[in-house]
C-alpha cells in the first residue's frame, strides 16, 4: 500500500514539474537574438554618423545602450511594454506606412517580430 501511495505522490510531482515547465515562456537574449535581427535588418540604416535612418530620426542601433536612448524626439523602447514601444508598433505594421521599419525594406518574419516583441514584454534586457 505504501508503495502505491508513493509512486502515486511521485507522479503528481513530476506531472506537476513538467506542466509547470511547458508553460514557461522563452527568455530572450539581447546579445545572441536580438542584436543579430537588428545588425541583419537595422543598422545599414541607423549607424552614425552619414547613413539617413541616422541622419533623419538620431537612432543609432550600435548598441544596446544607443538603442534604449532612442531618437532625437525620445525613447523608442518602453520596457515591459511592447504594445508602448515604438520600436515594436513600427516593426510590426502599427503605424502609418511611410514610417513601416525597416524603412522601404521587407516587413521582418514573423518570429524576429515576436523575439522582439518578447524581448521588450520582459524588460529589454541588456543580456
Amino acid at each position: 500500500m505504501t508503495t502505491n501511495k508513493t509512486l502515486t505522490i511521485l507522479s503528481l510531482i513530476v506531472g506537476t514539474a513538467l506542466v509547470v515547465g511547458c508553460s514557461e515562456e522563452r527568455r530572450v537574449s539581447f546579445k545572441r537574438e536580438v542584436m543579430p535581427i537588428l545588425k541583419q535588418n537595422c543598422v545599414g540604416c541607423h549607424l552614425p554618423p552619414s547613413s539617413e535612418g541616422f541622419q533623419k530620426s538620431g537612432l543609432s542601433l550600435e548598441s544596446y545602450e544607443t538603442l534604449m536612448k532612442g531618437t532625437k524626439l525620445g525613447t523608442i523602447i518602453v520596457a515591459g511594454s511592447s504594445l508602448n514601444s515604438s520600436l515594436n508598433r513600427m516593426i510590426e505594421g502599427r503605424v502609418d506606412p511611410s514610417i513601416r521599419m525597416p524603412h522601404g525594406g521587407k516587413q521582418l518574419p514573423a518570429k524576429d517580430v515576436e523575439t522582439m516583441k518578447l524581448w521588450v514584454n520582459q524588460g529589454a534586457k541588456n543580456n
